[in-house]
């Protein structure tokens, strides 16, 4: 499976199981756009199409699809979404699978930075998970991107599961935009990938 595709079942997918029904077995992905779930269904050959809902008044995007392995994908290290502890995959490369993680699930933006008597414009790049996955994704873009790992900060006070690294560095941003889209890459969203330039470059 590509990493890419491996990327977005992580940070998308979610499995239902009804025991007593093998015919009820599936993956579930929904978005608001349908990018993320085109691929996921051209690469892996999903014959289910793709339909939209309304939900809280904007169009969703779902896909069933019952063709991905689960079993592949719990020898990765796969947990549930809403589990307690959720692992970074156990694969070997890891750009693609980053990049569509960051994808959708990165947040991009600018904040003000105000001294005594001046003040900066700054990007900041906020990644939202599972702590634990958080934790081993900081790791992996230290050792793989050359980024400092970052602490997980907690969502809110009471949370204890869900966590955001921040990246408001931008030398280290420009260093993971870099990374994660060099020449010939075969997958990634490029409205994303505009945003990301343009914070990081004006």
């Amino acid at each position: 499976m590509h990493p890419y595709i491996l990327g977005i079942i992580w940070a998308l997918g979610r499995y239902v199981d009804r025991a007593e029904n093998p015919n009820y077995r599936y993956f579930f992905f929904r978005h608001n756009r349908d990018y993320f779930l085109k691929i996921v269904r051209q690469e892996l050959g999903v014959k289910n199409n793709i339909y939209t809902i309304l939900r809280k008044g904007k169009i969703q995007y779902q896909l069933k699809a019952p063709d991905i392995n689960i079993a592949t994908l719990e020898r990765l290290g796969w947990s549930p979404r809403w589990a307690e502890q959720r692992n970074y995959p156990n694969i070997i490369e890891h750009q693609d699978f980053i990049r569509a993680y960051l994808e959708i699930h990165g947040r991009l933006d600018t904040i003000i930075i105000r001294k005594r008597k001046s003040s900066q414009k700054q990007p900041r790049l906020r990644i939202y998970g599972n702590r634990y996955f958080l934790e081993e994704l900081s790791e992996v873009l230290s050792a793989h991107a050359g980024l400092g790992v970052k602490k997980v900060q907690k969502t809110t006070n009471e949370s204890e599961v869900s966590g955001i690294l921040y990246y408001q560095s931008r030398s280290e941003l420009k260093a993971l935009l870099e990374y994660l889209y060099p020449p010939g890459i075969q997958y990634f969203d490029r409205e994303w990938y505009e945003k990301f330039k343009e914070i990081v470059y004006h």
